[in-house]
């Protein structure tokens, strides 16, 4: 009977660990950020009064916090799409090895191991409006990180550019793991490149597809770095996120009423959003 309680136990001692490290770092200020939301509290973070729902009422009666949200929006749009899709085109393009599968490989995954402050600089120099290689390629003479028409999109730009290594090593692994004699099938059957990709190919890896978009999603959803490095939030805050939002609400400002209620507005709309990306598994997801 004790060999049987221990070998029970055994596991949960292995992922003892990793409980403890996500309810420290995870779980207790994730319950202790919903339970500051409901009070007042002062520069230093200490609770004061509790005030109910009057921390959220105030934030989404704030033109900033909203634009906040559309912008986070805008920026899933334009990057999780965009990243996943040419991460797919490249590894279709790289899927038959080569002697210099290596080569490629390694310079389509190399911007996963550059950290989101180094890509920052070297874009933040591409987009400078007077020294810039972009608008000296363009032709054009464009604040791409000032001017609000276009902030939100080229910090989305320079997301797909980081997103797409990761993504393609994935799908690099998902498309060689495609059974050969399917694809040898199609064709003898005649079948285009484009009919194998839709038919057969996609059908198959879309399990990975999925995880991937869902992955980009919650970590979009996430995103501050970007817009806090490069705009500070952006003028007006034109660039700024949710969390970027929430960031200079807690830190800048030291308004911990605004940030707390912010965090957790968040929270909200990121878990809807996932709710409603899972629905589409059953339909458009296929695990034979």
């Amino acid at each position: 009977m004790r060999r049987k309680g221990i070998a029970r136990l055994e596991p949960l001692l292995y992922l003892l660990p990793a409980l403890v490290f996500f309810v420290l770092f995870t779980y207790y200020p994730f319950v202790k950020t919903v339970f500051n939301s409901f009070f007042l509290t002062n520069f230093m973070g200490i609770r004061k009064e509790f005030v109910g729902l009057e921390n959220y009422l105030r934030i989404l009666q704030d033109k900033e916090f909203f634009a906040a949200i559309k912008n986070t929006f805008i920026y899933v749009l334009a990057s999780v799409p965009l990243s996943v899709f040419i991460a797919l085109l490249l590894a279709l393009i790289a899927n038959k090895k080569t002697r210099s599968s290596p080569v490629y490989e390694t310079m389509f995954a190399l911007p996963m191991a550059m950290s989101s402050s180094v890509c920052a600089m070297i874009f933040e120099l591409m987009y400078n409006p007077s020294l810039g290689i972009l608008n000296e390629i363009l032709g054009t003479n464009i604040s791409w990180l000032t001017d609000s028409r276009y902030t939100i999109y080229s910090i989305s730009f320079i997301s797909v550019w980081m997103n797409i290594g990761f993504n393609f090593l994935f799908l690099l692994a998902a498309v060689r793991n495609v059974p050969a004699d399917l694809l040898e099938a199609a064709d003898m059957e005649g079948a285009s490149f484009f009919h194998r990709t839709t038919k057969i190919i996609l059908p198959i890896v879309s399990p990975t597809v999925f995880f991937l978009i869902i992955n980009s999603l919650a970590r979009s959803m996430m995103m501050s770095g970007l817009v806090i490095i490069l705009t500070d939030g952006g003028r007006s805050g034109s660039a700024s996120t949710m969390i970027s939002y929430m960031y200079t609400q807690s830190v800048n400002s030291q308004n911990y009423n605004n940030g707390y209620a912010a965090a957790i507005v968040a929270f909200i709309i990121t878990f809807i959003l996932m709710l409603v990306s899972f629905g589409f598994e059953k339909k458009y997801v296929h695990y034979d």
